[in-house]
């Protein structure tokens, strides 16, 4: 229970700095590729990982390494996809596409794993998806070449959650994280040197996003889910992260003073609500309101 607990507040606290990279990347990519963006960032995560843990690489096994790079490389689809995405669709769009990842893990516990959620989970991940299209998606629903991009993004971060799940179980944290971030960084690297772009970022606005996403966003929460995200299911999991459009409009709101309207708070009110109903048992609320009529 007191992992469940440590593991639900350091997912959360992870989660929100993933939703406050959403304010600082928006002025950064106006002035950065975003390949040679993702080079560094990852880049100077996996070094500040590997610094603080190195004795923790004793346990690196060359069957760590060969699972590390293939999570690294969805992690890579992952980010790859959601930016092409991005290219051709509004941001609110792709926050509520890739948020359906709410739904995706589920379906793919229940279609792939055999293993279907509870009623309580399934009625939490419904919330959750209502919450994440109340606080994120406009009027407009007309489907682009970029939702398709943004689509195939969600099911890329359904897949890794899950495969996190799995494989965290087995291996080492840090190093298994290390090994993931490496891979993404590569191939970033890879891309960025391909188009011309490998060069040292220079400005304030820039460093200032690369730092907030390199130690917060990505060494801290990419190290906390590794570790974390095995103490609880992969539905709260997912609700968990689906407070990142929320903890973005919070941000954007004292950073950007953009405006947080009616509709925000409900979405986000769904998606809390939808949390506490994954950590119920349906037999123990049935069970419960059968004792309230006694």
């Amino acid at each position: 229970m007191k992992q469940n607990t440590t593991a639900t507040w350091l997912l959360l606290i992870g989660t929100f700095f993933w939703g406050v990279t959403f304010v600082v990347v928006k002025e950064a990519i106006a002035e950065i590729n975003i390949y040679r963006f993702l080079a560094w960032r990852f880049t100077i995560s996996t070094i500040g990982l590997a610094i603080f843990f190195l004795p923790s690489f004793r346990l690196v096994t060359w069957k760590m390494i060969r699972y590390g790079v293939f999570l690294g490389i969805i992690l890579t689809i992952g980010y790859v996809t959601q930016t092409v995405g991005l290219i051709y669709t509004s941001a609110s769009k792709a926050a509520f596409i890739t948020g359906l990842s709410v739904v995706l893990v589920p379906l793919m516990m229940a279609l792939v794993q055999r293993r279907s959620p509870s009623a309580m989970q399934w009625l939490a991940t419904i919330m959750a998806t209502i919450g994440v299209a109340l606080l994120t998606l406009s009027s407009s629903i007309a489907i682009n070449p970029g939702d398709i991009w943004v689509l195939a993004c969600a099911v890329t971060f359904a897949v890794y959650i899950l495969l996190v799940s799995k494989y965290s179980r087995i291996f080492a944290a840090i190093p298994f994280t290390v090994i993931q971030l490496v891979t993404v960084s590569l191939i970033s690297a890879l891309v960025a040197t391909g188009i011309g772009e490998w060069r040292m970022p220079h400005g304030y606005i820039v460093w200032q996003a690369i730092i907030i996403c390199s130690l917060f966003a990505t060494s801290f929460m990419y190290a906390v889910q590794n570790h974390y995200q095995k103490f609880i299911s992969e539905v709260k999991a997912v609700i968990i992260y689906s407070m990142e459009p929320l903890f973005a409009a919070v941000a954007a709101y004292f950073y950007l003073q953009e405006q947080i309207t009616v509709r925000m708070i409900c979405g986000g009110a769904l998606i809390l609500i939808g949390m506490l109903c994954s950590e119920l048992q349906w037999e123990n609320v049935v069970r419960k309101l059968q004792l309230i009529k006694k």
